[in-house]
């Protein structure tokens, strides 16, 4: 069902992990939603609408792995005026079978891991419900007009102890259940925290750690090992020597990141397709103006042809130094590799020794306080 915290932590990434292959059923009974519902399997991002039949709707997927599928208009009025979708594991060779009481509660049945699924669902249903109590509190008390800062203390105090209890209730469902798949489906609806995952992982049975089932998991486990790792990596640059290299610029000519000692240098890796990255320009020229002779800033365009490069260049007139990044150039120097760039835009600051002083992912308004903070 719903995902703790659905708003508040990132998505589910559709990276590979043991494909089991086979056919995903789904079927429901639906009251008043009009002639058709939708559904939408979560890594091709494909919605489609099934129609209802007297009140009943079935569908069935191929699915090369386990996913989530996510039922919109479930809660629709005949004239589809409310919203709303409630979100399930898909594992090929299972049926899920979705209706609601006469109190309008989801009930989940099907196949032996549904009926399995939903008791693991209730019981972590009081810890999962009060957090999100919690968090509802917070949003009631901004929308209020309540500061920020003024919810803050309340927020660090009681969110970690919720936190707390919703993987401890977790963990306990695995721990009774340990050879279940739906424990293993369960595991992938922690916080994302890798110690989290791997505790509860550990958990299991080695049989239910290989069901297609764990995968949920474990695509989300992968995903945030690889981010801690390009973290550490970025980490660990701050406070070294800037990796050098050289590209050529926009007139065409060759310029290395190593002749621009003597000055502050902000690196930035953009594209003329990075939305974040033009909202942002604006902003930077005025920096750029406003620590004239002081600071100098490299545009890296990624992910661009030559021709998209130099006309967003010229459009928005970009005053400072511009380089190509050629991705598909295997022979010449990939600032991106050498930063571990994997967000856009992403802006490195190196002082004028050569040294990395900060990195910053995303247009975030902290870039422009520290570099207030250096060339004041």
């Amino acid at each position: 069902m719903k995902k703790l915290f659905l708003t508040m932590l990132a998505g589910m990434m559709a990276l590979g992990v043991m494909a089991q292959a086979g056919k995903f059923t789904v079927r429901g009974t639906f009251e008043d939603v009009g002639d058709s519902v939708s559904f939408m399997i979560r890594s091709t991002s494909l919605g489609q609408c099934y129609p209802v039949t007297g009140q009943m709707m079935e569908a069935e997927f191929d699915l090369n792995n386990a996913d989530y599928i996510s039922i919109g208009r479930w809660f629709a009025g005949r004239n589809h005026s409310e919203k709303g979708d409630v979100t399930f594991p898909a594992i090929p060779g299972e049926t899920l079978v979705v209706s609601k009481d006469a109190d309008g509660k989801i009930q989940v049945g099907g196949s032996q891991f549904y009926v399995d699924y939903n008791e693991a669902q209730k019981s972590v249903e009081a810890a999962n419900q009060a957090a999100e109590d919690f968090v509802e509190h917070i949003r009631t008390k901004l929308a209020e007009g309540v500061p920020q800062e003024d919810l803050m203390d309340e927020f660090q105090t009681k969110m970690p102890i919720l936190i707390d209890d919703y993987v401890n209730a977790v963990k306990d469902y695995v721990r009774a259940h340990p050879d279940q798949d739906a424990s293993a489906a369960l595991i992938a609806e922690l916080p994302e925290e890798i110690e989290y995952f791997e505790d509860a992982a550990a958990l299991l049975t080695e049989r239910a750690r290989g069901s297609v089932a764990a995968n949920l998991y474990k695509k989300t486990l992968k995903s945030m090992k690889k981010k801690a790792e390009e973290e550490a990596y970025r980490y660990a640059l701050q406070g070294c020597d800037a990796p050098d290299f050289t590209l050529m610029d926009i007139n065409g000519n060759p310029l290395s990141l190593s002749s621009l000692r003597g000055k502050w240098v902000v690196i930035d890796f953009w594209g003329s397709w990075c939305g974040w990255c033009i909202k942002g320009m604006p902003m930077m020229k005025e920096y750029y103006a406003k620590y004239q002779g002081e600071l100098e800033i490299l545009g890296v365009d990624c992910n661009d042809t030559v021709e998209k490069w130099k006309g967003a260049v010229a459009q928005h007139e970009l005053p400072w130094l511009h380089v190509y990044c050629d991705m598909e150039d295997e022979n010449s120097d990939n600032p991106v590799d050498l930063y571990n760039v994997r967000g856009f835009p992403t802006k490195v600051v190196v002082n004028p020794e050569g040294v990395v002083a900060k990195i910053i992912i995303g247009e975030d308004p902290t870039f422009y306080d520290y570099l207030d903070e250096v060339l004041k």
